[in-house]
């Protein structure tokens, strides 16, 4: 096996996630990928990586690294203001990427990125982490029974702590030269391309936000109720509050004429479902993992512990798609739509209007 040489551009809180979850994978699949190289502007950060994760070799930037390590595929995990250039610089090195969400500033920057990308043949992923949720593949996999009906609505709550203190300590985030916006584009675009991922796509909008915080451009209060093509109705808020014990939550509630599904976890916990008259079920998270791996279908379960942590399963769907050369899932296009969503959501809270998805960006 040749291993996947990997490259790293960011050593902040994400780029530390996504460094351990590598080592992680290279100490269980030995000989699968090398961790070839780290970069960021700041020596302390990459020099912490470099230690704590084994990277090769150590850069100040991502065009030291391109120019000066053997990497196979790149990692970028810088503040958002940053992606446009490496994925640029990257794509055009004919290197493979992963892009942390949300993919841009705009949906013009997004759109960019994503013609570079296609003009220089390399495969690419967006961050678009809750798709490998084991809570969210089981809920859909309930949907999927007939007896209850089509879905009907949707209720979700997205809060978190201000992520400038505490577990997302990420200064950054309130500089709005540096954050594509607040909430909901930072943080709740997971929560659009869940949605949209669970009924399919949206027709219509309305949105309304705040900003309580007082950080130029940076709201901290988004509710959205959308229109699905498929006449499901769903309703959004994704809050940034000031409460550092309420660390990040999110509460999913999905109505069918006959059946309730309902979560207050987003990556490993409990499922809930109510059948017609019945009474309320509870599947404990050993069942919800349990099903989970039947649903994967993996012949390798040598990361089923990890099961719960999805970081784990988006990397690894990434390098497993390179090395079957094939198209990583989800792809640039995906963060492209979740992008068009969020412009959309901004556009009707501005505008105090309905927008029509279907041609809104066009």
């Amino acid at each position: 096996m040749t291993p996947l040489r990997i490259g790293l551009v960011g050593a902040g809180m994400i780029g530390s996630t996504h460094s351990a979850v590598l080592q992680t994978i290279a100490q269980a699949m030995p000989g699968a990928l090398e961790l070839t190289a780290v970069a960021d502007p700041d020596p302390a950060a990459r020099e912490r990586l470099q230690s704590l994760s084994g990277w090769t070799h150590a850069y100040a930037d991502h065009g030291a690294l391109l120019a000066g390590a053997p990497v196979d595929a790149v990692f970028v995990c810088t503040p958002t203001v940053g992606h446009a250039e490496v994925v640029r610089d990257v794509a055009a090195a004919g290197r493979h990427l992963f892009c942390e969400k949300p993919l841009a500033m705009t949906l013009a920057e997004a759109r960019d990125m994503q013609a570079a990308v296609h003009r220089a043949g390399v495969r690419a992923q967006i961050g678009l982490v809750l798709r490998f949720s084991a809570v969210y593949w089981v809920m859909r996999d309930l949907l999927g029974d007939a007896s209850f009906g089509a879905p009907m609505a949707a209720v979700f709550r997205d809060d978190q702590c201000f992520p400038i203190r505490g577990l997302h300590d990420t200064a950054w985030r309130a500089d709005r030269r540096r954050t594509a916006g607040g909430t909901l584009i930072e943080h709740g675009v997971h929560d659009l391309d869940l949605l949209t991922w669970l009924f399919g796509p949206v027709a219509r909008l309305r949105a309304w936000q705040q900003n309580r915080s007082g950080h130029d451009g940076i709201e901290d209060y988004v509710a959205v109720e959308l229109a699905f093509a498929s006449s499901l109705r769903a309703q959004l808020v994704t809050i940034w509050h000031d409460m550092l014990q309420r660390a990040s939550n999110r509460r999913l509630e999905i109505f069918c004429p006959r059946a309730f599904v309902f979560s207050e976890a987003d990556m490993s916990g409990d499922v809930r479902l109510q059948r017609g008259d019945g009474e309320l079920e509870r599947l404990a998270w050993p069942a919800v993992q349990a099903r989970f791996t039947a649903l994967l279908g993996r012949a390798d379960d040598r990361f089923r512990d990890w099961y719960g942590v999805p970081y784990l399963l988006q990397d690894l769907s990434f390098l497993e798609a390179l090395r079957a050369h094939r198209d990583p899932d989800p792809g640039l296009d995906a963060g492209v739509e979740a992008q068009r969503l969020a412009a959309a959501v901004y556009a009707a809270a501005e505008g105090d209007c309905e927008i029509d998805v279907r041609t809104f960006g066009t």
